[in-house]
């Protein structure tokens, strides 16, 4: 691998997430769904504060956490998945806290599906057992319950909502992460989510057509699936119950602290295991890429070592690589990484290499500690996230294969910068302000090495040990480009700015 990486990387711009384009939106034909209602029990038995079916979620070092989000949203979530794999009908109760410092009057969900190709109309809604009148915006991708009285500070309310969703079968948009295709289902962002609320207020917007899309606070997901029982279930957290019922199954995981749910299926996965410390990776192939899906599944292994070691240890007790027909490369959500099904097969290795594949899985993986346990606003500070990820990358092929390695990955990044002819873009602007080719240009390419420049100045053991620092003191909460400046600040004992003017802000 070292005496070829550098030409092979040189020939294929690595890594990953998201450069295409939006499919134009389809949908299935409606069916008759029964609505669903607020007005039945749930299926839990647990208390609000009862954070006990998280636990094992948890490796025992992390379980702390625990007991430190007390003001974390809770979410129990009772889905159906028709037969047909392409309509849902679902429950969700969530004890919502205001941990702002002013009243609030209303509260958002997302409803990303109506964006998406798909949709998700919502039949009823509750708060505190008082039905209410929900008001949608955004081209319907966002309903404001109102709150009447107005939640105070540190106060509490439980929101029932009942909703049902349409999934596309034809491509969708947001790379198609959201859709049944090839025998696959993919469900990301399924269901009403509560975005964040900061000093800008509540975060909503209708994303541009390139980017991720999910700006969310840690919560606790604790979700029963009833499905076809020959449909193989992927989920972020882990399973905690399992009841058969004939040709149906009921499944329940149990995940948190995590920024979203997500939940991939289909009757043609296969799987692939191996331990790595406290933490279960496990890895889904369609029938006949077996011997693709045990690399991936070392790739995955072997990111999980080396950011363990340079980061700080995974916190969760399983983590789940899936192959799904997205046309990212890749994706990441809490818990798991989705891996595009093309990357797999073999005969398309002439299109994409295996650094390539292996880049595309050591960056999904790095996005485990930075967007999943360390948060950002992955539309208006995009390389937070992502240019911290892809150096991550460039850090994986270090680590594994040497300078030689990291010269070819390093590569890969100007020849992404060189696709805007290396113009000095800030890498921190919102994705909307990117045009054409120079979200991915800027952020995936300039962004991380912005990143290197930066461990230049600090040196290297500096910047090491600042990296595992910021992964301490910002998880499981929200990091900007003002507090990663800071800390880097507070490290070298120096003053950032003209650096991040150069290449952050622009000047």
């Amino acid at each position: 691998m070292k005496c070829c990486a550098r030409l092979v990387f040189a020939l294929v711009l690595a890594s990953l997430v998201a450069c295409q384009s939006r499919a134009p939106e389809a949908s299935p034909p409606s069916v008759a769904v029964d609505a669903p209602s607020v007005s039945s029990a749930m299926p839990f038995d647990f208390a609000w504060d009862d954070r006990s079916p998280f636990r094992g979620g948890l490796i025992p070092s992390e379980q702390s956490a625990l007991e430190g989000l007390a003001g974390a949203s809770v979410y129990h979530m009772d889905l159906q998945i028709a037969d047909d794999l392409v309509h849902l009908t679902g429950r969700q109760d969530v004890r919502y806290t205001n941990q702002e410092t002013v009243p609030l009057d209303g509260v958002y969900f997302r409803l990303y599906p109506n964006l998406f190709g798909g949709s998700v109309t919502i039949h009823a809604v509750q708060v505190n057992d008082r039905d209410v009148g929900p008001a949608y915006e955004l081209a319907d991708s966002a309903v404001r319950v109102p709150l009447s009285p107005a939640l105070g500070p540190g106060e509490q309310a439980v929101i029932k909502i009942a909703f049902s969703v349409t999934v596309p079968t034809e491509g969708g948009g947001n790379y198609g992460v959201f859709a049944f295709l090839d025998g696959v289902l993919a469900l990301a962002h399924f269901y009403p989510m509560i975005p964040v609320y900061d000093d800008e207020g509540w975060n909503l917007e209708i994303p541009p057509e390139q980017g991720d899309v999910v700006y969310a606070d840690s919560s606790f997901y604790l979700v029963r699936v009833t499905a076809p029982a020959d449909l193989t279930l992927v989920a972020s957290g882990v399973e905690v119950e399992r009841q058969g019922m004939g040709d149906r199954q009921q499944v329940t995981f149990a995940g948190g602290p995590m920024r979203d749910f997500y939940l991939a299926g289909s009757k043609r996965y296969t799987a692939v295991s191996e331990q790595v410390g406290e933490t279960r990776v496990n890895g889904y192939v369609l029938e006949g890429f077996a011997r693709e899906g045990k690399t991936v599944l070392r790739f995955a292994v072997n990111a999980l070592k080396v950011f363990n070691d340079r980061f700080g240890v995974y916190p969760f007790t399983e983590f789940d690589v899936v192959g799904t027909p997205t046309q990212a490369y890749g994706v990441e959500y809490p818990g798991v990484v989705a891996i595009a099904l093309r990357l797999y097969d073999p005969t398309q290795r002439e299109n994409y290499p295996l650094p390539y594949l292996e880049s595309t899985v050591a960056h999904e993986v790095g996005h485990q500690w930075f967007y999943s346990v360390v948060g950002n606003d992955q539309l208006d500070e995009p390389w937070v996230d992502e240019a911290v990820v892809q150096y991550a990358t460039l850090l994986y092929w270090l680590d594994l294969y040497g300078a030689a390695g990291a010269s070819g990955f390093r590569e890969s990044l100007y020849g992404r910068w060189d696709q805007v002819a290396r113009a000095e873009i800030p890498i921190g602007l919102p994705v909307r302000d990117y045009k054409g080719r120079e979200y991915g240009a800027i952020v995936y390419g300039r962004g991380p090495l912005f990143l290197e420049e930066l461990s230049k100045k600090l040196g290297r053991g500096t910047f090491d040990a600042f990296l595992r620092d910021y992964y301490e003191v910002h998880k499981w909460g929200i990091a900007t480009a003002d507090s990663l400046k800071g800390l880097a600040e507070i490290h070298c004992d120096c003053d950032l700015t003209p650096m991040f003017a150069d290449w952050v802000y622009g000047q």
